[in-house]
């Protein structure tokens, strides 16, 4: 079964810094992949994680975003860096229940015609802690641990392919 959606973390999954609600608004940005906030503090994508995203936009997989976040860094940053435009429905929310978020994300995409089945989903986090608990709370979609079961973003189009191949 082929991989639909992908379900990406944020914070030490598509950039370097692990908590940008932490930081102190605007952010502007510095070079093509970082931001800094007013007081200078870097945010940084990880290598691959633009070709990710065109990688998944090209294999016509939906992808989003479950953060657990304040909202408007992680929107400045997606418009600053304009990688916005791949996600669709991203949830962002200032609380862990990331199982929740990619339930209501599921809900929203059965209500506009895409209906997906569990092994269908692809949630990958830096985080076992919330790897675990969409796992209770999901079911059998599929998990990536950023740093341990792929190195950076590239693995996650390794992942992909190799699922589609089933």
């Amino acid at each position: 079964m082929s991989i639909k959606l992908v379900v990406l973390d944020c914070d030490g999954t598509l950039w370097d810094h692990l908590d940008v609600s932490s930081l102190t608004l605007p952010f502007r940005q510095v070079a093509p992949d970082s931001v800094e906030d007013a007081q200078g503090v870097r945010v940084t994508l990880f290598g691959g994680t633009r070709a990710l995203l065109a990688g998944l936009r090209q294999r016509g997989i939906v992808v989003s975003a479950a953060s657990w976040n304040q909202p408007e860094p992680v929107f400045q940053i997606f418009h600053l860096l304009d990688i916005g435009r791949y996600f669709t429905h991203p949830q962002v929310e200032f609380n862990p229940d990331k199982a929740a978020m990619i339930s209501r994300l599921l809900q929203t995409l059965a209500a506009e015609g895409l209906m997906l089945l569990p092994g269908e989903v692809l949630y990958v986090d830096d985080r076992m802690l919330h790897i675990e608990h969409v796992r209770q709370a999901m079911g059998d979609i599929h998990f990536l641990q950023m740093g341990v079961d792929i190195a950076g973003p590239e693995g996650v189009l390794a992942y992909v392919d190799s699922a589609a191949k089933w």
